[in-house]
């Protein structure tokens, strides 16, 4: 795998903006990306643009298309179920090691990240709420002390924010979400691990978008 440009070069700081750019879908799935319109949209030179292109492609956030010229990776309705399969099995193992290694500082911060969640649901904050779910999960399987595991999460995450583009997220489902939460630390404060896996794996199916 291609390691990503540290952000301070140009190489990094022009990954990062293309990165933002997909995953906020600014550049829509199968909008082509080359090295000579990049540059001149960017002011920079041919040679950081490429090693950014590099690095989006080892992420499988850029592939080919026709005539060999990369685009954006449009997220197929087999790469959503693939996702959603991979998410279930890495967050139910960190589920089930966090029941073993939780603290009263772990509950609290996500107990709060979960009211965070519920304000911007009733703001009706959909971008900030979903923000605000992604950093729960993390924050959730980061319990369980497993580097390798939040490696592997890191590099889904990507993949899971570009399947929710253009998704409705009406206050109701932001504030079942929330509950949802709530019952997931309930069961972790419990040290309920066969019970927190299986109905985290349960949440995450059954909220995954649908085609």
């Amino acid at each position: 795998m291609t390691t990503s440009p540290s952000s301070p070069t140009k190489a990094g700081r022009l990954h990062a903006a293309l990165r933002d750019d997909i995953l906020a879908g600014r550049l829509a799935p199968g909008t082509p990306v080359d090295e000579v319109t990049t540059a001149a949209q960017h002011d920079v030179s041919r040679t950081p643009v490429r090693e950014a292109l590099r690095a989006l492609t080892s992420e499988g956030l850029l592939v080919p298309g026709p005539r060999r010229q990369l685009q954006v990776v449009d997220i197929s309705p087999e790469h959503r179920r693939e996702v959603v399969a991979l998410r279930v099995a890495l967050e139910s193992a960190a589920a089930e090691q966090a029941c073993l290694r939780r603290t009263d500082e772990d509950l609290d911060r996500l107990r709060a990240l979960v009211s965070r969640q519920r304000r911007h649901a009733k703001g009706e904050d959909a971008a900030a709420f979903l923000e605000a779910d992604e950093a729960f999960h993390r924050a959730l399987a980061e319990v369980a002390q497993m580097p390798t595991l939040m490696l592997l999460l890191d590099q889904l995450g990507a993949f899971v924010r570009l399947a929710r583009l253009g998704q409705p997220t009406p206050q109701q489902h932001m504030l079942a979400l929330a509950r949802e939460h709530d019952h997931l630390l309930d069961l972790l404060e419990e040290g309920d691990a066969e019970t927190l896996a299986a109905t985290l794996a349960e949440h995450i199916r059954s909220r995954a978008p649908r085609e």
